[in-house]
């Protein structure tokens, strides 16, 4: 039996298949315990700029933006989209091997703010290469017309098949060989002054979130044949599969380790203030 509806939640998405287990069937879930949402849509660097400016209130955010406005957000203890190894969606496509790209100029999708990162401080601090960079609209051919390699990621670096030979580097599994730590591409937010006014409502909510995700991950078959109409005979199965199985959605010590590191290097490269302590919702 449902319960009354308490309160709107202005509900942020990032419109990539990584996100799929959170909200598949998260709707009418919450909604038994008065739970209703609006639903804004968009890519990374679309609902940071919406959280930001207070036009969302709850949104996996990239861990970027947090670093940049610690004191604007709380996080959601447990939860975030990392990877221990590869993650098949955050991919520098290149000419030639990334060994060779010391002073090549580079684009990147202007949907990314975390993996852009990551890429300027794997070739500052792990290559020690001087590169620049160009933020373009995401379109994998054209930026290779223009540059000697581009970033790419979400569906779109999962399933491109360019026709023409190109080497592929995944960024989280650099980052893990070089760090032997997990990298933490996305949090859960919840803007401070929201949590400060509707703690309760944002409790819930979170164990919805958490519960929802959790049996979601249990069947990933179900879960792409009722979220994407995808079946094991879909040529799309085996790299959506695949790449959902490998992700980790669990912000336990070592990807906290692996956050952080990310966050002291990003200072350090100037593109971020200093790294304040992780602040949570306090879990009733």
């Amino acid at each position: 039996m449902k319960t009354s509806v308490a309160t709107a939640l202005r509900l942020g998405r990032i419109r990539y298949l990584n996100t799929l287990p959170f909200y598949h069937g998260l709707g009418p879930y919450a909604e038994e315990v008065g739970l209703e949402f609006e639903w804004e849509q968009g890519a990374p660097t679309e609902i940071n700029r919406k959280m930001r400016a207070g036009e969302i209130d709850i949104a996996p955010i990239s861990s970027l933006e947090y670093l940049n406005h610690q004191d604007r957000y709380v996080l959601f203890p447990d939860l975030c989209i990392g990877s221990r190894d590869f993650s098949a969606s955050v991919l520098l496509f290149s000419h030639e091997r990334i060994e060779g790209l010391n002073r090549a100029t580079i684009s990147l999708s202007k949907e990314s703010l975390s993996a852009a990162t990551l890429l300027k401080i794997l070739l500052r601090y792990k290559f020690r290469f001087r590169n620049q960079f160009r933020a373009e609209r995401s379109n994998p051919k054209a930026m290779l017309a223009r540059s000697k390699a581009c970033l790419v990621i979400g569906d779109e670096a999962l399933f491109f098949r360019p026709k023409e030979f190109l080497y592929k580097t995944d960024l989280s599994q650099t980052w893990w060989d070089w760090t032997n730590l997990p990298f933490c591409f996305s949090l859960w937010a919840v803007r401070r002054s929201y949590y400060e006014g509707r703690s309760v409502e944002v409790n819930r909510f979170f164990h919805r979130l958490k519960t929802n995700l959790e049996r979601n991950l249990e069947d990933l078959e179900k879960l792409l044949r009722e979220g994407l109409e995808l079946d094991f005979i879909d040529e799309r199965f085996p790299t959506a599969f695949g790449y959902l199985f490998n992700l980790n959605y669990s912000l336990d010590e070592p990807m906290r380790q692996g956050l952080e590191l990310f966050f002291r290097l990003a200072h350090r490269l100037g593109v971020s203030p200093r790294p304040k302590k992780l602040r949570f919702i306090e879990v009733s």
